[in-house]
């Protein structure tokens, strides 16, 4: 069951339901115990009552908002825009790649990129065009709902 998670802890005499769900960084959770409410299944049917109006009231993340979740291990200042710096191996040559990554999701756990040359761009226009090109890419992102 999505956000309903069952605890049946004898040592502590805890047997409940637990309803957890997030939204925008704050955690929404509460128990409803067997013997509060009359037994399992009541307290099952509460705890889905409870998360129902709970989802119905807190708006879920479009895909915009998820893609500019930025996250913590984010160097470039902004989400979805990487630098990188490989070595790679073509017909036994060692070539050294910099450039800036944008990359954005397309659905179904799939995503797209786009990459700028640090060589022919420069360092600051790279950036510059790997951020330019993500924003585009969040501008056509229709406004479906990303989690429920």
């Amino acid at each position: 069951m999505r956000h309903i998670y069952r605890i049946d802890h004898a040592q502590s005499y805890t047997h409940s339901w637990l309803v957890t769900v997030q939204r925008r960084g704050v955690i929404y959770h509460r128990h409803f115990t067997d013997s509060v409410y009359g037994g399992k299944r009541k307290a099952l049917e509460a705890a889905k009552a409870y998360r129902d109006n709970l989802i119905a009231k807190l708006r879920p993340l479009t895909w915009p908002e998820f893609c500019r979740i930025k996250k913590k291990n984010n160097r470039s200042g902004i989400s979805g825009v990487t630098r990188i710096d490989t070595k790679e191996n073509s017909r036994g040559t060692l070539y050294r790649r910099r450039y800036w990554l944008a990359q954005w999701p397309i659905g179904n756990r799939k995503a797209k990129m786009k990459k700028f040359s640090i060589k022919l761009y420069g360092e600051r226009g790279a950036y510059e065009q790997a951020i330019r090109a993500r924003q585009r890419a969040l501008k056509s992102l229709a406004k479906t709902v990303m989690f429920s």
